[in-house]
């Protein structure tokens, strides 16, 4: 019997979508009272933010490790990082563990990819904006990356961390978000990708006025189509 494992908690907000997501597309093609089978694995954030900005990547993969560890053990035949930022860590989770784990920048390169388009406004943390561990890999499969500027990134990490994660969403925010979409896609990226999972809380992805992908949605997609 196949079960979704998240590591989730990163942030409880972005897991809130996914196990949201999660029904909600399954409710759409299921019967009635289908509903998918999920472990998740809530971790405490504070630990992860901490060592996010002491640059200590390999602790925080220890911290996945262990919890993709403790999701195969309590019956996950797959796997899924519940973070875009994260994903700097997959290939450690990859290698530490016998189920797959469903990558989520595969899954927004075929929604892309599914858009007819090639390039992207890839929007997200200043981590991921500033490592190629995500861009790099999109480039990698022939998707032009458009980031934000330097200040722009600033502003979009800033709201990440004193807003979204902490679950705010202000009208000023959701403004000048949508002001830095338009900027990059004014510089060449098509679709706008949303590679922080708690973008979805600004911007739904289903009635947004340019093409945008949605990582978290993308992941739910891909996690329940394996």
């Amino acid at each position: 019997m196949k079960r979704v494992g998240l590591i989730g908690g990163l942030s409880w907000e972005s897991t809130s979508s996914y196990y949201t997501m999660f029904h909600r597309f399954t409710s759409e093609t299921a019967a009635p009272w289908v509903q998918p089978r999920l472990l998740i694995d809530s971790l405490d954030f504070s630990e992860i933010v901490t060592l996010q900005r002491l640059g200590d990547w390999d602790a925080t993969g220890a911290i996945l490790i262990d919890s993709a560890h403790r999701l195969q053990d309590a019956g996950a035949t797959v796997l899924g990082i519940g973070a875009n930022t994260m994903h700097m860590n997959f290939d450690a989770v990859a290698d530490a563990v016998t189920i797959p784990v469903v990558d989520i920048r595969d899954a927004v390169i075929s929604e892309v990819e599914a858009k007819g388009a090639t390039s992207v406004s890839l929007l997200g943390t200043k981590y991921l904006m500033e490592n190629d561990f995500y861009s790099g890999y999109l480039e990698a499969r022939g998707i032009v990356v458009v980031k934000p500027t330097t200040d722009e990134v600033e502003e979009l990490h800033s709201m990440i961390f004193t807003e979204l994660t902490q679950g705010i969403v202000t009208d000023e925010s959701t403004s000048r978000f949508m002001t830095i979409a338009a900027n990059c896609r004014r510089r060449g990226g098509d679709v706008i990708a949303l590679c922080c999972t708690e973008f979805g809380m600004l911007v739904d992805e289903r009635n947004a006025p340019w093409p945008f992908v949605d990582s978290t949605a993308a992941h739910v997609r891909a996690l329940l189509a394996y």
